[in-house]
């Protein structure tokens, strides 16, 4: 059902047509980012209305809702040690829904069109090496869940949350439901709204502490930009045991690593300012973790 859509969408379903859904993607989602206005706080992040041109949203939530429903659906166990969520990996999918997405956002020139929202100068040579992570993959969450405060891994350049809502929600909803971003207080900022055809975009780093509360069914495609060499990195520390211990101080190098290497438009040039983010880093539990005595949703 989904591929005689999508191929009603590229032109009538002629042998081209997934090429030309891939043409007609890749220019609307190139306009909707250059489009989008940086907001500063509590961080640097881009909240994207309309990120897909209509069409292709829906057969994205029907995708979406099939996946949920009529597949197996496997444990999601890092968003919490509170509770576990279900996903499906969309990274080796073959669907044609998976492969526009995943086309769309590996081309050079959308990356790099989202690479200098949040970088200063990304080279070409950045944007050809970064990958997307294998965790790309739909999350469906149950209404009455709170995942833990973190900042995600240190390989990874850029965090997409692309909202799916099967439902309509009030604005009330559409606020308690997106991605929530915390200041350095760990003051909760609803800044992205959980609305349909909408994206919430983000370049991990020191004070990039996000989560998510649920008061409804919450359903997403997560996707992320990753370094390979500095995934390997973090890998090979973890499999070691190494430095993911208070102080943190592995996951703290492998950022202010990449910061250097690609300064972010947030921080600048400014070494004192680097060093004071690194100082001022909240992690204080494994993976990036933020765990305090009175979590938000307790």
């Amino acid at each position: 059902m989904i591929f005689k859509f999508l191929r009603r969408l590229g032109s009538s379903g002629s042998p081209g047509a997934s090429a030309r859904t891939v043409a007609r993607c890749r220019a609307h989602v190139l306009e909707r980012i250059e489009a989008a206005v940086v907001a500063q706080a509590p961080f640097h992040h881009l909240f994207v209305e309309r990120i897909w041109p209509p069409d292709f949203h829906a057969a994205m939530r029907a995708h979406m809702m099939q996946c949920k429903d009529r597949t197996v659906v496997a444990d999601r166990d890092q968003d919490s040690t509170a509770f576990v969520n279900r996903r499906h990996n969309l990274f080796a999918a073959e669907d044609d829904v998976s492969l526009c997405v995943r086309a769309v956002f590996s081309d050079p020139e959308v990356k790099l069109a989202l690479l200098r929202k949040f970088y200063v100068a990304p080279s070409h040579e950045l944007a050809a090496g970064l990958a997307i992570h294998h965790e790309f993959e739909y999350v469906f969450t149950r209404a009455g869940r709170s995942q833990t405060i973190h900042l995600d891994i240190p390989p990874k350049f850029l965090s997409f949350v692309f909202y799916i809502p099967t439902v309509a929600m009030t604005p009330e909803e559409g606020a308690a439901n997106a991605t929530i971003l915390y200041d350095r207080a760990l003051r909760p900022h609803h800044r992205a709204r959980f609305e349909a055809n909408s994206l919430c975009i983000f370049a991990p780093h020191f004070h990039s502490y996000h989560g998510f509360d649920s008061t409804r069914d919450r359903d997403v495609l997560v996707m992320f930009y990753i370094d390979p060499a500095g995934l390997e990195r973090y890998a090979a520390m973890r499999d070691a045991n190494r430095d993911d211990a208070a102080p943190f101080a592995g996951f703290r190098d492998e950022i202010e690593r990449k910061l250097r290497q690609h300064p972010l438009i947030e921080y600048g040039p400014d070494e004192a300012r680097l060093l004071h983010e690194r100082a001022a880093c909240l992690i204080n539990a494994p993976n990036g973790r933020v765990v305090r005595p009175d979590p938000v949703g307790a």
